[in-house]
């Protein structure tokens, strides 16, 4: 009798574990389901607003501008990306060894040619795409400066931003250095560049930009769901950021 019982006692025992485990098993996807899941409100709600792209006076005088569409060049100093109401967490890693998502999963920034294959606005709907021209239409060549400006921050949700800036074709991922909570912190996030100061995402020099030279940019921003610090402690934080182009430098005959 004593056998049976201990018997029972352990398929109790079993049964019990099996449901602790299981539950476990579902707990940890829900976790992992929910770090994308966090940025009800953030950064492109409330918080941040539109987008800007601005050229500046002096670029501006050199005959720098920008505009929407080939097909239909609007010259403006100043463009605006339209705001997504819903920032959950989206991540760049898909099919990588950085996360377990496949590419073409509903949380995956999609490729760069897809991005960019629209002129303007192509957000989705957890992340911002804007794409754009800036064209030398003076008369004179022209070194360009531009820069990403971080203008205000909350929660430290720049932590776990990401900046995808393509150029003529060739991308940049910029980020925050792993904080504390990175397996190394103070290292580069994978498969990105550091973000150039406390204060911008990135400075990059544009060298002899001609006359008649045209620049496509496409912009893509979004919160990294593979972060680290992309956590609940997050929710009702946001960046807000600006982009800006000046003249470095300006041309004459004896400079050529």
């Amino acid at each position: 009798m004593g056998q049976k019982i201990r018997l029972a006692e352990r398929v109790v025992a079993a049964s019990k574990a099996a449901r602790v485990a299981k539950a476990s098993r579902f707990g940890i996807m829900i976790s992992a389901v929910l770090t994308f899941m966090i940025f009800a409100v953030s950064y492109y709600g409330e918080v941040v607003g539109n987008f800007t792209f601005t050229v500046d006076r002096m670029a501006q005088n050199a005959g720098i501008t920008m505009y929407e569409s080939l097909q239909e060049k609007d010259y403006t100093a100043r463009l605006i990306s339209d705001k997504v109401d819903n920032a959950d967490g989206m991540t760049i890693y898909c099919g990588t060894e950085f996360t377990n998502f496949d590419i073409g999963d509903e949380v995956c920034i999609p490729s760069d040619h897809h991005v960019s294959s629209v002129d303007g606005n192509n957000n989705g709907e957890s992340y911002i795409v804007y794409t754009f021209y800036v064209e030398n239409a003076g008369d004179v060549m022209v070194d360009l400066t531009t820069t990403m400006n971080i203008i205000s921050t909350a929660k430290n949700a720049e932590e776990a931003l990401r900046v995808r800036i393509i150029i003529d074709g060739v991308a940049t991922t910029y980020a925050k250095r792993q904080s504390i909570n990175g397996t190394a912190p103070g290292e580069l996030e994978p498969l990105t560049e550091s973000f150039y100061s406390l204060e911008a995402v990135m400075l990059e020099e544009i060298t002899e930009f001609d006359v008649g030279n045209i620049m496509k940019v496409s912009v893509v921003i979004w919160y990294e769901g593979e972060d680290a610090d992309h956590t609940i402690n997050l929710v009702g934080g946001g960046v807000k950021l600006d982009m800006q182009f000046t003249v470095s430098f300006v041309y004459s005959e004896g400079n050529f």
